[in-house]
């Protein structure tokens, strides 16, 4: 039943923050961005087993704002400003590894959109947050610079009166200082590559000396020191010459007659002042730059929502996702309800659950939809009706004004592809005089002292040229030839005056630019399917194999049907009937007239031709996934048998889901699903099991048919 609830006062999409908002809260599952992996879990590194990438990209920020001047003598006013990238060697400062690994792991994610800037700082975040800290406020706007800031990052031979001027040219007071430095020691310790009067070559475990004595965000660097027992190489020293010259933590942490150390040594003061003083080291920007407001996850967010023109003019599909937060709910039924062109309301859309996605501290489930319009009514904006499972049913309509879609220029994927490099560009133009653009953001290397190489952004403007006119629309067309570092991950737009379909990504082109015909297709199947169009198939290498049947009474509508569970489906002869989830890198594109032969149920349908497949597409098919599940890991598909290799509690139904095994077992060590509808516990997993290809956990969950549930003594095994 909808209580008619109406949520206002939520983030208004689109926002300029959305592209930093996914990368920060979609970390791990479905649709993951995997920005932390590499500080995840806290003390790993792909680096070698003497490096934290946590503590380095907590290091990374602090190097890079601690050129900051709040009193504007400095030529640069410096702060968090990616100008560490033009510091690194020789600049002795920023001595080590760390800096480039960690630059060059968020180079991976620096777009038009999110600024290095922004990424250092949200590397604090991530770090502190993964190994149990902290979650530190996010704001986004950071500009990046394009020269060096000046010197004066603090070294650990400096005097306690150079340590007090250094941080307060950037801003912050002595108490400010000690919880500075404490913050950022709590994790990491000291190379003795970079730093061997500290830690002298075969003093400690790969000459790298910890702070503490864990992996974790505590108060350990404080409680450690005021009780005497620290083995903090910046205090205790592991020389002579550096307990006189390079004690810095203890010149620090004594400044103020060990007051701010102390109150630090409280867990909960720590992690309160962490909170406070990191926010403010990453919010440290030039005084040029305006921060956005905290950046919190949206309720409800559209995801890649698109529009495509398709064969004859006549229907425009409407696809993409809806990311709905889950942190405190459970969902049970998503609905978007749309207006036309003209802001009349035109009907409702379903959804399908494909996947949840995690972040740190929330969840997000996200819900497919696909659905062909009339090109003459189309669409022009879209609410977003949630039902939870506890019978709520809540409207997000972006603040009033609905969730916007344009229909006057739409790239069209289908059509555009990336051959060797070269981009070509395909835009369906309604309405508009003046011939479009196509806008492209390339990333282009920049060297910098040391031999290191990051990117720089630069861009191009391409002229499209006009073409054929399908239905309402005109086919523009530009091309753009990419370098090889460029060509898998260059964002582009098409663009005229105030319309434009953006931030789009050659990753999702395809290899081939398939043609838009001039008519509907004749053999249009049940909703929900789009043609794909006439393509060549051989009885010795099948354009696919995970299906076959055939008849003299086939029908497109009856193939579809057959092959429902997969992704496309081509029917041959006239009778015979293919499914699967990917097409045959041998199978190309045919003129349309090849697939010529009718249907041997209906004549008024094409089913292909000899070796010609008609091809479609199921627009709402769902990849079977193996769902996460809060608190466990996946394992793999293990062997079972009829003597139970997981040999606790047990159930079995019809409304089987993974979760629902997970709730069952209830904290258990191990569960399995098995055979669509059985789910098994154990403390322990019996030595006879033995782990098996995925494939061999081939049956969908009896409750939700997009999951998979074991098999015939086989079971896809959970472990906490």
């Amino acid at each position: 039943m909808s209580l008619g609830v109406h949520i206002t006062a939520l983030p208004t999409w689109p926002a300029a923050i959305d592209e930093f908002e996914e990368i920060m809260y979609q970390l791990v599952g479905y649709k993951k961005r995997g920005f932390a992996e590499e500080v995840t879990p806290c003390g790993f590194s792909r680096e070698g087993l003497d490096r934290m990438a946590s503590s380095e990209w907590i290091r990374t920020a602090f190097h890079d704002m601690a050129t900051a001047n709040v009193f504007g003598t400095s030529p640069t006013p410096g702060g968090i400003d990616a100008s560490i990238m033009f510091e690194l060697d020789p600049r002795g400062e920023n001595t080590g590894k760390a800096f480039n690994t960690s630059l060059t792991t968020y180079n991976n994610f620096f777009t038009s959109r999110v600024s290095m800037a922004d990424l250092i700082a949200l590397g604090v975040f991530a770090a502190v947050r993964s190994c149990g800290g902290p979650a530190i406020p996010m704001k986004t706007g950071r500009i990046d610079a394009s020269v060096a800031g000046s010197i004066g990052v603090p070294q650990p031979g400096n005097s306690p009166l150079t340590f007090q001027g250094q941080f307060q040219r950037m801003g912050f007071n002595q108490s400010e200082m000690i919880e500075m430095v404490a913050c950022g020691h709590t994790v990491g310790g000291v190379h003795g590559s970079n730093f061997p009067d500290v830690v002298p070559p075969g003093s400690a475990p790969f000459d790298f000396q910890r702070f503490d004595n864990t992996d974790v965000f505590d108060s350990k660097i404080a409680s450690d020191f005021v009780s005497g027992t620290t083995v903090d190489p910046l205090v205790v020293g592991l020389s002579a010459g550096q307990r006189v010259l390079k004690n810095s933590d203890t010149k620090v942490f004594t400044i103020d007659n060990n007051v701010t150390i102390t109150r630090l040594a409280n867990p909960a003061q720590f992690e309160s002042s962490c909170k406070r003083i990191l926010g403010r080291m990453v919010d440290t920007v030039p005084p040029t730059v305006t921060l956005s407001a905290p950046v919190e996850p949206y309720e409800v967010k559209p995801i890649k929502p698109q529009l495509t023109l398709q064969d004859g003019g006549v229907s425009i599909l409407f696809s993409g996702e809806i990311r709905v937060r889950t942190t405190n709910n459970t969902v049970a039924v998503v609905q978007i309800s749309y207006n036309d062109r003209t802001g009349g309301s035109a009907g409702t859309i379903s959804t399908k659950y494909v996947g949840t996605g995690r972040g740190f501290d929330d969840t997000f489930d996200f819900f497919s939809f696909s659905k062909n319009l009339s090109s003459t009514g189309s669409i022009s904006s879209y609410t977003v009706d949630v039902t939870y499972t506890s019978g709520l049913t809540v409207t997000y309509d972006n603040n009033g004004s609905g969730y916007p879609i344009r229909d006057t220029i739409m790239l069209q994927t289908p059509q555009s592809c990336i051959v060797g490099g070269t981009l070509t560009a395909v835009a369906a133009v309604r309405g508009i005089s003046g011939a479009p653009i196509l806008a492209l953001s390339l990333k282009n290397p920049l060297s910098v002292a040391g031999g290191y190489t990051f990117s720089s952004l630069g861009t191009e403007s391409v002229p499209m040229t006009a073409g054929s006119t399908i239905g309402p629309y005109i086919l523009y067309t530009a091309s753009y030839a990419l370098t090889g570092d460029q060509a898998p991950n260059t964002k582009f737009e098409v663009a005229t005056g105030s319309s434009t379909d953006s931030f789009k990504d050659t990753s999702t082109l395809p290899t081939t630019c398939k043609p838009l015909g001039a008519s509907p297709p004749s053999d249009t199947p049940t909703p929900g399917y789009t043609y794909q169009g006439c393509f060549t198939d051989d009885a010795g290498s099948r354009a696919f194999n995970s299906g076959y049947i055939a008849g003299a009474d086939t029908i497109v509508e009856g193939c579809a049907a057959f092959c429902s569970n997969f992704q496309f489906f081509g029917i041959e002869y006239g009778a015979e009937c293919y499914c699967g989830n990917t097409r045959a890198a041998s199978s190309l594109l045919a003129a349309a007239s090849e697939c010529n032969m009718p249907c041997g149920g209906d004549p008024s349908e094409i089913c292909g031709g000899s070796n010609r497949l008609s091809v479609y597409k199921n627009e709402e098919y769902a990849p079977m996934i193996n769902p996460d599940v809060a608190g466990y890991s996946y394992e793999g598909c293990w062997t079972d048998s009829p003597t139970r290799y997981l040999s606790g509690s047990a159930t079995a139904g019809d409304s089987m889901t993974v979760p629902s095994c997970a709730g069952f077992c209830d904290g258990s060590n191990y569960f399995g699903v098995e055979y669509s509808r059985e789910c098994y516990c154990g403390s322990t997993l019996s030595a006879e099991s033995v782990k098996q290809p995925e494939t061999d956990c081939n049956i969908a969950c009896a409750g939700n048919g997009t999951t998979w549930c074991g098999a015939g003594n086989r079971f896809n095994l959970y472990k906490k």
